[in-house]
């Protein structure tokens, strides 16, 4: 089952209820000001599932602007492991030629710790590997809940 949380012209969010991933769909480049919206968008759905598997699909953007990257690294993604359970991963569903974009002009975003909670990080370009990806994450995960 697939709840939406917003849709606007510009990004779709839903959460598949079966394998606890967040989807946010953006349709078209956006500006640094309607990039932040999106992810404070992804942010508040987040919350309210407790999601901590992201899949964003950015096929139909452009490179980021490089104040976006910074305001993720240094302000989004410490605020997101903040409020969510861990490990926060989220995969990017790229073209081939936007992550060639990403690879040349500036290192790719890579997993880290924010106040001591990990954060991981992975750049796709089929969404089969995004999936793969994020259920390779998840196992860790259901072992150890399992195991309580």
């Amino acid at each position: 089952m697939y709840l939406d949380y917003t849709a606007s012209d510009f990004l779709t969010v839903t959460y598949n209820c079966d394998t606890h991933i967040l989807v946010g769909r953006w349709l078209r480049p956006v500006t640094p000001v309607e990039s932040r919206r999106g992810y404070e968008e992804l942010l508040i759905a987040s919350r309210k599932e407790k999601a901590s598997f992201w899949l964003l699909d950015v096929r139909r953007c452009h490179s980021s602007a490089p104040e976006t990257q910074q305001w993720l690294k240094e302000t989004y993604y410490p605020k997101v492991t903040a409020e969510l359970s861990t490990p926060v991963c989220v995969v990017y569903f790229m073209s081939p030629d936007l992550r060639k974009d990403f690879e040349v002009n500036g290192a790719p975003l890579e997993s880290a710790t924010y106040a001591g909670k990990s954060f991981r990080l992975s750049l796709c370009t089929t969404e089969g590997e995004c999936l793969d990806w994020l259920h390779q994450q998840q196992q860790p995960v259901s072992q150890l809940l399992n195991a309580k």
